[in-house]
């Protein structure tokens, strides 16, 4: 039984030879792709020897399309057919798909809290009660007037609301905040000319906090730095931002990595009226149009 022998390599090049474009060296005959057919065949045998033949002869046919293109052009090839596979995955938007920030429905006040209380006094007491979001958007604007109101205690926590009006940087981070307070951040945020830096990465805000923070930043005109790094942000947050970072001419740091914002169409279903898979990309859009990459952190 014999062996076919593999090609000898080839000589290196003559010294002085100047350095180009290296070509692909294929093999004239199909002799490795044999042998390396027959390795995964069995060798000996006639049906082996055939299918050989019939497996070399496509090899061939593939030589033949690639012969003559140096590795450089081969590279820029392929990854050009990579990109357009990339692009047909995610379908440009029609007109008229922009994104916008969705208005989510403002509860009633929680039972026992009374709106003449809300508007005088320095605390606010929330820890007996369990506020929802819708109740908490009801109540924001309402706390926001009250200019002696210094912090709102939860249960767990407080909220130094006073810092909000007073400061122009503000450390939240890992301070177990939710949704609900961020739609209470967000509410101060809106009317202050202030702040510039609010760090609430490792917290517990998901899309209803972060659409509360992006509907602020389309009023505010003093907030340049927003990391909401570690959260629970998905799509839906993401789409609110495109909004947002259009309207806002101060922000040159928005961090919203390490969330739930889907890259892929298979991780999100629905988002809004946009493909889930272009949150992302729209988001470096609306970021680009004004602004430098720098700053954006996905």
């Amino acid at each position: 039984m014999s062996k076919r022998k593999l090609p000898a390599a080839p000589e290196a090049p003559e010294a002085g030879r100047a350095a180009g474009k290296q070509r692909l060296q294929l093999p004239e005959e199909e002799d490795v792709n044999d042998v390396l057919l027959h390795e995964m065949l069995g060798d000996g045998s006639e049906a082996a020897d055939a299918e050989v033949d019939r497996l070399s002869g496509g090899v061939d046919s593939i030589e033949g399309g690639i012969e003559g293109l140096d590795a450089e052009d081969l590279l820029a090839n392929l990854e050009g057919q990579q990109s357009e596979r990339a692009s047909a995955e995610i379908p440009e938007l029609p007109p008229g798909d922009a994104p916008s920030i969705p208005e989510l429905p403002v509860g009633d006040l929680p039972p026992g809290i009374d709106a003449t209380a809300l508007a005088s006094g320095g605390e606010l007491d929330l820890s007996a009660v369990s506020l929802s979001t819708a109740q908490a958007r009801r109540l924001a604007p309402m706390v926001c007037e009250n200019a002696a109101l210094s912090v709102i205690k939860f249960s767990q926590h407080e909220l130094p609301v006073g810092e909000l009006r007073e400061e122009d940087e503000l450390e939240w981070d890992s301070e177990e905040y939710t949704d609900v307070e961020a739609i209470l951040i967000a509410e101060f945020l809106k009317h202050s000319t202030k702040l510039t830096r609010l760090d609430l990465a490792r917290n517990q805000i998901s899309d209803e906090g972060a659409i509360a923070l992006a509907t602020a930043l389309c009023a505010n005109s003093s907030i340049e730095y927003l990391n909401l790094e570690s959260n629970n942000l998905s799509g839906t947050a993401g789409s609110a931002f495109c909004k947002a970072v259009e309207d806002n001419s101060s922000l040159q740091y928005l961090n919203i990595m390490y969330n739930a914002l889907p890259t892929t169409a298979q991780q999100a279903p629905g988002l809004l009226a946009l493909h889930p898979a272009r949150a992302l990309p729209m988001l470096r859009d609306s970021w680009s149009k004004s602004r430098s990459n720098i700053g954006l952190h996905l």
